[in-house]
């Protein structure tokens, strides 16, 4: 719920509250004050009127009493008048206007012969009239009674009601006003400022820019708020840019770092392959001469020449695994045939396949479109993968090459590419393998010659070129490796 309706919600509450009070508080006043005004005037009614009554029977002059009993009840319409004798005799006009409940007439019965003053409200609950008994002055008459005084509250509980009403559409006037005040306030106040806020907030979560800074007016909460809000996304923002420059940095001197290591590691192996390569020269040296003096002896020569050539193949495996690891200068992509590329490699392989009695099939489209990506890698990539795929190879199996075209999701952005994938039914790698299969010098092939080099390669040639390699892999099943190669076709 937003800010704004909470505190207007609050408001209607705490004045409905304060309020309610005060109107409750201010009701009974005025009905207090209302009934005060009523006694006070009824009382001088009643004792003006039994000075006129008292003279009027003391002298015998009843009927100049009923006529003043009536003059009295067409002036004030609202009043009713009777005298209570004590000898069970009232004296009451011809025109009365009130009609007395029997409770009442009982009670002022027994207040003129006790002679008693006796006052009260009818009924109590809800008042509808007021009744005033007043007893004779016992020395200025010689009749014993009351003046008896009835009064309708007509008047008063109409002018009560209408006090109520006021207070009531006061109430509701003044709580519909300051909640729609305090909506208006809080929106320009509070909703709008907070909303540049979170526009702002959104602005420097997505630009690269130097933020504009929110303009600043006042010297409340939300104006301070707002001059930290500038002050953090200008400090962030200069954060940022040191963190750019700092990690260019880092990633410079990790270059430099590699580009080091790779030297000293190329030293070492350097002196690695003189040490290697001195030892079968120095066997293909003494039987070449051996051979030379061989002339008529031909399994001797045939014998020698095996030598000869198992030692010029450890020459070419180390010499090789200087070149695979040396660094490669990237060339600039040009138009290729994928498929044709890898047609290359595949039939080079082709004799090595047939004779470990292994099957390769080369599944592809019949065209894919020229793509603009270094011929060389594809090659190199597809060349160390099926070396790789035929050294798992056990006795006989299937290897499975294929081109394909497919799309990646690149910085939000799909484009398309290439998809290889060369599949084998070899031994497979094992699971805890898998995570370390593209690093340097790492092979579970080392007493069969392997350097650890080829999937390395392939990792870094896949990288070069802003594409991503998978391997997937079950022991003792074979092997799946996947490629994709971000290409632009040619216009």
């Amino acid at each position: 719920m937003p800010i704004i309706y909470k505190l207007a919600i609050s408001l209607f509450a705490l004045s409905l509250t304060v309020f309610g009070i005060y109107g409750t508080y201010q009701i009974r006043s005025e009905s207090q004050d209302l009934r005060d005004a009523v006694e006070q005037e009824t009382r001088l009614l009643a004792n003006s009127l039994l000075v006129s009554v008292e003279n009027a029977l003391r002298d015998h002059q009843i009927e100049d009493v009923q006529k003043l009993m009536q003059q009295l009840e067409r002036i004030k319409p609202s009043v009713d008048v009777r005298i209570y004798i004590q000898n069970d005799n009232i004296i009451r006009s011809d025109a009365e206007s009130l009609v007395w409940p029997k409770k009442v007439e009982q009670t002022l019965y027994q207040a003129a012969k006790e002679g008693e003053l006796k006052q009260f409200y009818y009924p109590v609950d809800a008042p509808q009239l007021f009744i005033l008994s007043l007893p004779f002055n016992e020395i200025s008459s010689t009749l014993r009674g009351n003046v008896a005084i009835v009064r309708s509250l007509q008047s008063m509980n109409k002018n009560l009601s209408k006090t109520k009403t006021y207070i009531l559409l006061s109430l509701i006037t003044f709580i519909l006003f300051t909640s729609l005040l305090c909506l208006l306030l809080g929106h320009v106040y509070i909703s709008l400022p907070l909303q540049r806020l979170r526009q702002a907030m959104r602005a420097f979560r997505d630009s690269t820019a130097p933020p504009e800074p929110l303009p600043v007016s006042g010297k409340d909460e939300l104006a301070v708020v707002t001059q930290e809000f500038n002050r953090m996304t200008a400090e962030l923002f200069s954060a940022y840019r040191r963190l750019d420059v700092e990690t260019e940095h880092r990633r410079k001197l990790q270059r430099v770092l590699q580009d080091a290591d790779k030297l000293i590691s190329i030293g070492q192996l350097s002196a690695e392959l003189a040490h290697e390569i001195g030892s079968p020269l120095q066997i293909v040296n003494g039987r070449a001469r051996a051979l030379a003096k061989c002339n008529d002896d031909y399994d001797e020569v045939r014998r020698i020449a095996n030598i000869l050539v198992d030692q010029t193949d450890r020459i070419t495996r180390i010499v090789q695994r200087l070149l695979e690891f040396a660094p490669r200068h990237s060339t600039e992509p040009m138009s290729c045939d994928a498929i044709a590329a890898s047609a290359e490699v595949i039939d080079m392989l082709g004799f090595e396949a047939r004779r470990q009695g292994v099957t390769m099939t080369f599944a592809h489209p019949e065209s894919l479109p020229l793509i603009s990506i270094n011929k060389d890698s594809i090659q190199q990539i597809v060349l160390n993968l099926l070396t790789n795929a035929l050294a798992a190879m056990v006795n006989t199996g299937t290897i499975t090459i294929e081109l394909s075209q497919a799309s990646i999701i690149y910085a939000d952005q799909t484009i398309p590419a290439l998809r290889l994938t060369v599949s084998d039914t070899g031994t497979g790698i094992a699971p805890e393998h898998l995570s370390r299969l593209f690093e340097h010098y790492f092979t579970t092939r080392g007493r069969q010659g392997g350097t650890g080099l080829g999937l390395a390669v392939v990792k870094t040639l896949v990288t070069e070129m802003g594409g991503s390699v998978m391997a997937e892999s079950e022991s003792g099943k074979g092997s799946l490796f996947t490629i994709y190669l971000p290409w632009r076709k040619l216009l």
